[in-house]
């Protein structure tokens, strides 16, 4: 359907590249907007599609696909705990090891119109589950928090590229740290200059 979306694999020999193969969710539909955002670690790679309704208009959704040999198959899809219409949960993915963390630039949080959160999910075999929902500690209305995230070993970062800090929409990025099963919020970053 329109803007349903894909993502495809390459694979380097030397000094040339090929396709591997084409992603496309099990359950495509028109407008979910599947391969916004993409990352990949060893075999696993993470596909996000803010546009899918599963939990009203736009609350996204996000996929796992792993490799075997030369074929991707998926493994999961994800989707937020507290979903709701307008979240863009898979706006903005990332995965490392058995970890993945998912932007979902538009949740609303308490009262704040597109504050944003982020969403962590631990892999336990072939099962992916929600570990944990990552807020700002000085969330405000339209910051966009986790349009962009990143997650390496036991940290992960999340942009917000509307907060105010050093002026009007600009921007500012977080680090979490996981000690165990929790995350908590270990630094606001905003540049110098």
């Amino acid at each position: 359907g329109t803007t349903s979306g894909s993502a495809y694999i390459f694979v380097r020999d030397g000094t040339s590249w090929s396709q591997q193969a084409k992603l496309t969710a099990s359950d495509a539909a028109q407008y979910d907007r599947f391969g916004q955002d993409v990352a990949m670690y060893g075999d696993y790679v993470i596909i996000g599609a803010y546009g899918n309704d599963d939990n009203g208009s736009s609350s996204g959704s996000a996929y796992i696909f792993v490799r075997d040999g030369t074929s991707w198959s998926q493994q999961a899809k994800l989707t937020a705990n507290d979903g709701a219409a307008d979240d863009n949960f898979g706006f903005g993915v990332g995965i490392y090891g058995d970890y993945a963390i998912v932007g979902a630039n538009g949740d609303d949080g308490v009262l704040m119109t597109e504050s944003g959160s982020a969403y962590i999910f631990v892999r336990d075999g072939t099962s992916w589950s929600q570990q944990a929902k990552l807020t700002a500690s000085d969330a405000a209305q339209n910051d966009s928090f986790g349009r962009v995230v990143g997650i390496y070993g036991d940290y992960a970062i999340v942009g917000a590229m509307y907060n105010d800090d050093n002026g009007t929409n600009s921007g500012s990025a977080y680090i979490f740290v996981r000690d165990g099963t929790s995350w908590s919020q270990q630094a606001k970053l905003t540049a110098s200059d």
